[in-house]
């Protein structure tokens, strides 16, 4: 057989390749023939599959992180009656199991549309947010045309040549790609198939340890394709909601919300939330745990209670409360009855809590006084409880009292697991020397869980259940979950709820609203707030009125802001004047009046939210439902036609 480095001349000698004479102004006939051999085709192929040979480890977990396109609309607290202009943005996400994206809710929040792309692939989708878990900060989304997403792509173009090449040599990349990556690589060591098994990339539940590597990757900005950063994790700890996170000091930038945080295994351990500004290197991502414990949520189809959702949504029908999730979404709406703040994608409920304020027992006497014997013995003392309480309302042994917390009791264990005088718990059984927050054995909880509480209570030690259940505070916090664009014009005067949103909206912020902005919420109160006041002919004098508390309404106090409506319907009626009694915040007594006319009020109120470009004098979500049953579909359009 010839040498395979040898070629045939037209006398039939075979001659080297090197020796080859080549004069490159020859004729066509004169130049000598070249015969490859036979063997040749199977080079080809042989090349063309060491090109496309099975994809590493790395190359499969990239190709389960896309990079979202996000179109936003998102409202305007400063000005209720409209929205702000769409802005663009972009995150990260990745693939799990059931066909479904990961990433963060910051990322998708008030988004109108939501478009997805693979990072080895050149095509968007358009997606869909089907779940939000909105202080976990995580969510959801589905791909529109699955089976194009998923589904198998062309390799002709990644191929060189295209169509030109061998078909032979094409079916061999095809065959070799769409195969699942071997079940051991290169040096012998098993190679998780997750990622080419359809199920997404494989999540770890494990906490990482200290100083152990990780890699983040994602599309942060600066460049289109996908970026990786490493480092090693700081510290584990909780955020201001008790809620798990870890720091890490790989770079994480806008852009990388959302994306996965890699172990050395290739396995997901977090997912990329923020980073500190003004800190060097410090990012947080949340746990794997955490997401876990979302997606157990989604996948028992756990939504919050509409309470949470808004203040407005406590006075209800009797025996409605007591409905699922699900079907009060489904509820007529010819009821009248329709619920405050359910809009866009499905939300689980929020944080669990135990609704308690604890002091730290690190001082002898207090401890002495408390019962607490030894001074190694741990606890802390409940300082206060929240609104309404957290605890079973079954009756001890000595009465009810015997199974809610008081003040002055010593919170002992949870669960069994002992609390330390600086209100810390170790972090696991395996980690005893870590410690961590006592809110992370709540918090790991969903809405609903029953605990058990050890308690000193003079001086006698006690078992209490405790059923965990999500905060709710006067002054709604996230906007879209509990807080919402909510307003009543009447006069040129803007009223709208305090909440977080509207307070951010402003330069200078609300003076003292730290001081109010965690207190517990009592059923259906809403703190309503003078915003501004429309410059017209009819206020005169109350221009520069703006940031006041109002206390009542012709001597009326409201409760919320469908009592607002409903005090101002009927002092109009019966009234030749409207008057609003405001203060700063923390007065008790009202400082500032605010006397306005209620025919001028009529006849300028068309004149007023012309100017301003307002549709209606007050927001649907608040309107009362009997004055919408009587009134009909014209009930917030004018205030002067309900006269």
């Amino acid at each position: 057989m010839d040498d395979e480095n040898s070629v045939v001349s037209d006398n039939g000698s075979v001659q080297d390749d090197e020796d080859l004479p080549f004069d490159p102004n020859a004729a066509d006939g004169e130049r000598p023939s070249i015969k490859f051999p036979r063997n040749c085709k199977q080079r080809l192929i042989a090349v063309a599959s060491s090109r496309t040979r099975t994809p590493s480890k790395k190359a499969i977990a990239h190709s389960c992180i896309v990079k979202l396109l996000v179109q936003r609309v998102n409202p305007n607290y400063a000005e209720p009656w409209r929205c702000k202009n769409q802005s663009a943005g972009a995150g990260t996400g990745f693939l799990v199991s059931g066909r479904r994206i990961v990433t963060n809710a910051h990322v998708v929040r008030n988004c109108t549309h939501v478009r997805a792309r693979k990072s080895l692939s050149p095509v968007m989708y358009s997606c869909t947010v089907e779940w939000v878990a909105v202080r976990l900060d995580l969510a959801i989304l589905s791909v529109n045309d699955e089976d194009a997403f998923f589904g198998s792509e062309s390799r002709e173009s990644s191929l060189p040549g295209g169509k030109d090449v061998d078909h032979v040599a094409v079916a061999v990349a095809d065959a070799t790609l769409d195969k699942p990556a071997a079940s051991t690589n290169e040096k012998g060591r098993p190679v998780d198939n997750a990622a080419t098994s359809g199920q997404g990339l494989p999540l770890c539940s494990d906490l990482p340890q200290l100083d152990e590597n990780v890699t983040c990757a994602g599309f942060p900005r600066g460049g289109q394709q996908i970026s990786v950063t490493r480092g090693v994790v700081s510290r584990v700890d909780l955020n201001s909601l008790g809620v798990l996170r870890i720091q890490i000091d790989a770079a994480i930038n806008p852009g990388n919300s959302g994306g996965p945080v890699f172990d050395e295994q290739g396995r997901v351990i977090g997912v990329a939330s923020s980073h500190l500004r003004g800190g060097s290197n410090i990012g947080y991502i949340i746990p794997t745990e955490v997401l876990l414990h979302f997606m157990r949520m989604t996948e028992d189809g756990l939504e919050a209670n509409p309470i949470e959702r808004s203040a407005l949504n406590c006075k209800r029908r009797k025996g409605e409360l007591e409905k699922s999730s699900s079907s009060i979404n489904q509820e007529s709406e010819s009821t009248n009855h329709k619920i405050v703040g359910i809009v866009g994608p499905r939300t689980v409920p929020s944080v669990s809590s135990l609704g308690l304020c604890t002091q730290t027992l690190e001082s002898k006497a207090l401890r002495k006084k408390l019962g607490l014997k030894k001074a190694s013995d741990g606890g802390v003392r409940v300082s206060g409880t929240s609104w309404p309480s957290p605890f079973l309302d079954a009756d001890g042994p000595d009465g009810p009292g015997d199974v809610r917390l008081l003040i002055d009791d010593v919170l002992l264990t949870i669960d069994g697991v002992e609390v330390g005088q600086d209100g810390t718990i170790p972090l696991s059984a395996d980690r005893p020397y870590e410690r961590i927050g006592k809110s992370y054995l709540i918090t790991r909880h969903r809405v609903g869980h029953q605990v058990e509480l050890g308690v000193i209570r003079d001086g006698r030690h006690m078992t209490l259940p405790a059923t965990l259940r999500p905060n709710r505070y006067i002054c709604p916090v996230h906007d879209s979950f509990d807080a919402h664009p909510s307003y009543v014009v009447c006069g040129g005067c803007v009223f709208v709820p305090l909440s977080s949103p509207w307070v951010l909206t402003h330069k200078h912020g609300f003076p003292g609203f730290n001081s109010i902005s965690s207190n517990p919420a009592k059923r259906d109160e809403q703190i309503i707030v003078l915003s501004k006041v429309l410059a017209d002919e009819v206020n005169v004098g109350y221009h520069h009125k703006r940031f006041l508390i109002l206390r009542s309404i012709n001597g009326k106090e409201p409760t919320n802001m469908r009592d607002v409506i409903r005090y101002i319907l009927d002092a109009a009626r019966k009234e030749e004047y409207l008057e609003f009694r405001c203060c700063a915040l923390n007065q008790d007594s009202p400082g500032t009046l605010i006397c306005l006319n209620v025919e001028d009020c009529k006849g300028g109120e068309e004149r007023i939210l012309k100017q301003h470009m307002i549709a209606q004098w007050c927001s649907d979500d608040i309107f009362p439902p009997e004055l919408k049953e009587k009134f009909k579909g014209e009930a917030t359009k004018a205030m002067c036609s309900l006269l």
